[in-house]
């Protein structure tokens, strides 16, 4: 018997105020800003997961809209899932594993950031009806 690989699901989410770009800021590694997200945890659906990665990263109490974007990762046999949601309440403040919270201009974002993140910003300013697919 073949013993299917596991796949590791990640779950992002835009959360745009005005002309800004909610991005939180990694307390570790190369401490690359980021979109708020994480791992979606053994037994959890993706609607959980990235309510609870937002809370616990910033604060804040989000719903889910459109799905943006399906990105592949075979080097690291993983799949990504950004989604465009919507702030509803909670207050803005960074956990122990998030050095930072903070509203960027559009046209202002960092530069420390992972090689795969400017396009994916792209392909959610685009604001298309279909959900990207792509390999990153």
């Amino acid at each position: 018997m073949v013993e299917t690989p596991k796949l590791t699901v990640a779950v992002f989410v835009f959360l745009q105020q005005v002309d800004k770009l909610l991005l939180v800021k990694q307390g570790y590694g190369q401490q690359y800003w980021s979109l708020p997200g994480g791992v979606v945890e053994e037994g959890e659906t993706i609607q959980q997961a990235i309510v609870r990665e937002v809370k616990e990263e910033t604060g804040l109490d989000i719903t889910i809209g459109r799905v943006v974007g399906l990105y592949s990762k075979p080097r690291e046999n993983a799949l990504a899932i950004t989604l465009a949601g919507c702030i509803v309440g909670g207050e803005l403040k960074p956990d122990h594993e998030i050095l930072e919270c903070h509203f960027f201009p559009l046209d202002q974002l960092p530069s420390l950031v992972h090689g795969h993140f400017l396009e994916r910003v792209d392909d959610y300013l685009r604001q298309n009806q279909a959900a990207v697919i792509r390999t990153q």
